[in-house]
């Protein structure tokens, strides 16, 4: 069993050692990278073997780990990962017991050294076998904290944590555009260039505070002569050697924090490691891992204090925001103390909701006599650099074939797929219960679909106007084909009539272009669902206003929505619905709520018999049905066709209508 563990172990490392002579002699160092973000605190060695066996991995564990712990079950038929593990045995030994200070060997009356027995750990190895997340189904994973934290979003705060990660001083300067940064080892700073994108601030302060980690020869020299005088001061690295560790510890903490950024930088890496050694090549790894991991711990808990110290500026914000909102209000508002709604608009502010607290801001703000809360929406736009708000929609390219869009509702997490090429739906299906971030739902849209995708892109939601393009062209088709007319309700496009002997009558027939007593009463007659669904917008609360229509119902004080990447967004004040060059929408509920539609459902009721004459007189099919009061009086009465009843010499009688 011995022998057949160390063969096992000699053909892995074997294979290990292969694949680091590859990685830097083929395009495959970015991935490796990306691979090693995801497992940094992983050794050199496993890191490479999840590299080669599964590069796309995010999270391993063992068989019985995920059964016992994750309530995750692998799925039948996956491939296990080949990793080595640490499987170190005690030993008892004796020795010969020394004295504590003087470090002599001790001795008994009769001058003999005296043996004491001391157990020690012999370091062994196996190999063990590993499965990702994607190889699992079962319960959902908590989010993870690089899932919460890990983008450039909460820039503010990322940026001090990594001033905080520094061991020098950073700041900003005015530089020549070709030049990002750059560390001074004589000055003992980093100097980022100013007027950058986030992205390429980001990357730029992780590449010099590598330098200044590693490439620091002068603080290393002194460090080494305070602890040991006799040695020997630290061998400067050449100029592209230093480049290659900072570029990789850049590109790797970068990934680990979902930042994008370009891998042109990795083209020069089989240049320069075609005449280095294995050993060379191997240390190179552990240094860029080492440093990487290293980084991200400090930046992880660097993170964690700065928002901890947030803290009390959101509770500050939020209590003025309670003072502002309850201070227009009337008895018996408001229903929650201050003591009880400070904390929850904390946490909602944590959660990306802010656009809950700016409602109520400006809701607050239309009061008579009450000052425009600018002050307030000033700190609320700051607050929101930091806590951005929640992503509810993402759209994913799985291996250059499907988009996976994935979207957020009120009953939780809904996922639609697309084919790439023709932009057509192909599945959807909706998340478990308990999901409540964007990466945990797509994880467990790819497992109820039993998909493995070899590359997965999160992409621009831009391609959901295309694909809105597509499902409206699909929906003029069928329309053409079956002869229909698209509104709230389908209606029976008839065959070409003769012309009614009346405008008035035309527009009692139930084929008359208004169908204006027979239709649903919707806000803005020139649109129906169909443009939300063109749009993008599938949940069915909504109805579609154009622009001038939007900013009557406004001025009416209905809720108006401007539609755009198929989601729904309030607008505060007509200047935002004038910028707007998209849909408008109106929740249906209010529309309903409202006088207007009241008015026209009333009018509809005052025109019954001219809607019956004209519905008898159509010679096309039509049919309609009389709606029974509800009673006791009436429950007898049964539906029967107008025909039987003109037989029996029997007229409709309107009282029981």
């Amino acid at each position: 069993m011995a022998e057949k563990n160390k063969e096992r172990l000699k053909e892995i490392t074997d294979s290990i050692e292969q694949g680091i002579q590859s990685l830097f002699q083929s395009d495959r160092y970015a991935q490796y990278l990306r691979t090693m973000s995801r497992f940094h605190r992983y050794s050199v060695n496993n890191t490479m073997l999840i590299y080669m066996q599964k590069p796309d991995a995010t999270l391993v564990a063992g068989f019985n780990k995920w059964r016992d712990q994750f309530s995750r079950n692998v799925m039948r038929g996956e491939k296990e990962i080949k990793i080595i593990a640490p499987t170190p045995f005690k030993k008892k030994i004796e020795e010969e017991k020394l004295d504590p200070d003087t470090k002599v060997p001790m001795l008994d009356a009769d001058g003999k050294i005296i043996m004491e027995e001391k157990e020690i750990k012999i370091p062994m190895y196996k190999v063990v076998s590993v499965f990702d997340v994607s190889q699992t189904e079962g319960k959902p994973l908590p989010t993870l904290a690089n899932d919460l934290m890990g983008n450039v979003k909460q820039y503010e705060i990322f940026m001090e944590a990594l001033r905080r990660s520094s061991p020098v001083p950073l700041a900003f300067e005015a530089m020549e555009p070709n030049t990002d940064g750059y560390f001074s080892e004589k000055d003992q700073r980093i100097a980022i260039r100013s007027g950058m994108s986030e992205v390429q601030t980001v990357s730029a302060a992780v590449h010099e505070i590598t330098h200044a980690t590693l490439h620091n020869y002068e603080q290393a020299r002194l460090a080494a002569a305070k602890s040991d005088e006799t040695a020997e001061p630290p061998k400067p690295k050449d100029r592209h050697s230093e480049e290659v560790e900072a570029e990789s510890v850049s590109y790797a903490v970068c990934q680990y924090y979902g930042i994008q950024t370009g891998e042109n930088s990795f083209g020069y890496i089989a240049s320069w490691s075609k005449d280095k050694e294995l050993p060379e090549l191997r240390a190179s790894l552990e240094t860029i891992n080492k440093t990487a991991s290293g980084l991200i711990s400090d930046i992880d808990q660097n993170f964690r204090e700065v928002l901890k110290e947030y803290d009390s500026v959101l509770e500050q914000f939020a209590g003025d925001v309670y003072q502002y909102t309850t201070s227009v209000m009337e008895p018996p508002f408001p229903l929650n103390s201050m003591e009880e709604e400070v904390p929850a608009t904390v946490e909602d502010l944590k959660s990306g909701y802010g656009k809950d607290t700016r409602a109520a801001i400006f809701s607050a703000a239309k009061g008579e006599d009450t000052a425009f809360p600018d002050e307030l929406l000033r700190r609320l736009d700051e607050i929101e650099k930091i806590y951005s708000p929640r992503e509810t929609e993402a759209v994913y390219l799985l291996d250059n074939a499907a988009y996976l869009y994935l979207k957020e509702n009120e009953d939780g997490y809904g996922y639609t797929l697309y084919d790439k090429e023709s932009l057509r739906e192909t599945a959807n299906g909706f998340a478990d219960e308990g999901v409540s971030s964007i990466p945990t739902a797509y994880e467990q849209a790819i497992a109820l679909e039993h998909l493995t995708p070899a590359t997965s892109e999160k992409v621009p939601l831009d391609i959901l106007n295309k694909i809105a393009a597509v499902r409206e062209q699909d929906i003029q088709e069928y329309i053409r084909k079956n002869n229909l007319s698209m509104g709230d309700h389908q209606i029976v496009t008839p065959e070409p009539q003769d012309a009614p002997t009346s405008s008035k009558e035309a527009s009692m027939l139930p084929d008359a272009p208004e169908l204006a007593l027979d239709e649903y009463p919707r806000p803005d007659s020139e649109l129906t669902v169909a443009n939300l669904k063109a749009c993008g917008y599938l949940d069915g609360d909504l109805l579609s206003l154009s622009k001038d229509r939007a900013l009557e119902l406004f001025e009416q004080d209905l809720t108006v929505y401007m539609i755009e990447n198929g989601g729904a967004s309030m607008a505060f004040d007509p200047d935002e619905i004038q910028a707007h060059s998209g849909l408008f929408a109106v929740s249906r509920e209010e529309w309903e709520e409202s006088r207007e539609f009241s008015s026209a459902i009333e009018d509809r009721m005052k025109h019954q018999e001219q809607r019956e004459a004209a519905f008898l007189k159509t010679s096309q099919d039509a049919f309609a049905i009389y709606q029974v009061k509800d009673g006791d009086e009436l429950r007898d009465i049964r539906f029967e066709p107008l025909s039987w009843l003109e037989s029996k010499g029997i007229s409709v009688d309107h009282g029981n209508l």
